[in-house]
């Protein structure tokens, strides 16, 4: 009877511990790194990691979908992260775009959504 007392407890800590790391402590990487692994995933043309780095729970488009569609975003782009704001299991992270254009450099500002998805960041909207 003891050594199942034992068992219980120690299985109540592992999941304890299994909670802790899944839905309360920070991931490892922040939401601003995740945003900016993905822009560096989409210059060099590497679409399975930056489809990695999004939440499909939130973007329903197939990866063949998403590679049509990032495919037109130009190698030439320059990523400047602005700010990073996080509150409990979501994140928005505030950039600029700024893209070579043949009249001079394209400014854009813009955002990206994150949310937590157990330990690591995803974009919700790429």
């Amino acid at each position: 009877m003891l050594l199942l007392g034992c068992l219980l407890v120690a299985a109540a800590g592992v999941a304890g511990v299994q909670y802790y790391l899944d839905n309360i402590k920070l991931p490892a990487v922040s939401p601003t790194q995740v945003v900016e692994e993905y822009f560096a995933a989409l210059k060099s043309r590497d679409y399975k990691k930056a489809y990695a780095l999004i939440s499909l729970r939130h973007y329903n488009n197939s990866f063949n979908q998403f590679i049509d569609r990032a495919a037109m975003y130009s190698p030439d782009m320059h990523l400047e992260v602005t700010g990073e704001s996080v509150a409990n299991d979501t994140a928005v992270v505030a950039a600029r775009v700024l893209l070579p254009l043949e009249f001079g450099l394209y400014s854009s500002d813009s955002s990206m959504d994150l949310v937590r998805v157990q330990r690591e960041w995803k974009i919700v909207h790429p």
